[in-house]
């Protein structure tokens, strides 16, 4: 790490204040302090920022550590952080960002105020792509989109409306896929279902099935017997049927499954 404090100044015309925290507060992984209002905090992802954020309240007279704090001034931006790859590289892309607006020049505690040529004039390392830092589509809670699972016995198929698939099998392990564009689209019709507005009986153990549809207003859930499976819900079970059966089938070496466009297999 270059440094733990840096403090920007514009060289070409003044701060302005009101860009630079509209920006920030664009930022799906920053959020404005809810405690003094004041600094910005940078997390490596959402859902970092989220659980920081929620840690920040809980703890009003301390910051978490695993993030950056910019703080914006008329004369001037201060970026503090400690060493953590993944939010220093969110800093990094707002750098990139504040350059973009013009001239500036940097002072460190390490050294003295120089004009800043680019981002890597403070971040010269290598640090994760923006690509490395996207959330898990496939974890909860969900970030956008929509997540369906559907659950029998310990085999559980999980879909999310960008693409991105896993199977977890029942001698454990995973099996990890990406839907090509027609196939994804097919799912994201049949998939569409609100759980409250299912009809269904209260399965027998051995053969239910858990439904469960995940936004980020929240999860719903629905369980019926997978031998009476409720009529709006069949074509969705003809799919997980085909899908299941394509992840579960395949073993590296093979060719990839028609309607993925990619398949890997992870052992327990």
């Amino acid at each position: 790490m270059m440094f733990e404090s840096a403090w920007l100044t514009r060289t070409n015309g003044p701060v302005d204040v009101a860009a630079i925290e509209a920006h920030l507060s664009a930022l799906p992984w920053a959020w404005r302090d809810p405690v003094n209002g004041k600094q910005f905090f940078l997390a490596g992802r959402v859902r970092a920022a989220r659980d920081a954020r929620a840690w920040r309240i809980a703890h009003p007279t301390e910051f978490p550590t695993e993030g950056v704090l910019v703080s914006v001034h008329p004369d001037g931006v201060r970026i503090d952080q400690r060493g953590h790859p993944e939010s220093m590289a969110r800093a990094r892309d707002f750098l990139t960002w504040l350059l973009g607006t013009g001239s500036w020049r940097a002072r460190t505690e390490f050294t003295p105020a120089r004009p800043l040529t680019s981002a890597k004039d403070l971040y010269p390392g290598a640090l994760p792509s923006r690509d490395d830092l996207a959330d898990d589509p496939l974890q909860s809670p969900v970030i956008e989109g929509a997540l369906t699972r559907w659950t029998v016995g310990n085999r559980t198929l999980a879909v999310h409306s960008s693409g991105a698939v896993q199977l977890q099998l029942p001698q454990g392990g995973v099996v990890d896929a990406r839907l090509a564009q027609t196939e994804l689209d097919a799912w994201n019709r049949v998939a569409d279902l609100d759980p409250d507005d299912l009809d269904f009986d209260e399965p027998e153990p051995s053969a239910g099935v858990e439904f469960e549809r995940e936004t980020p207003e929240g999860e719903q859930s629905a369980w019926f017997d997978k031998t009476r499976i409720p009529e709006q819900v069949f074509p969705l079970a003809q799919q997980v049927t085909k899908l299941s059966s394509a992840l579960e089938n395949w073993v590296p070496g093979k060719p990839v499954p028609t309607g993925l466009v990619s398949i890997t297999r992870k052992p327990s």
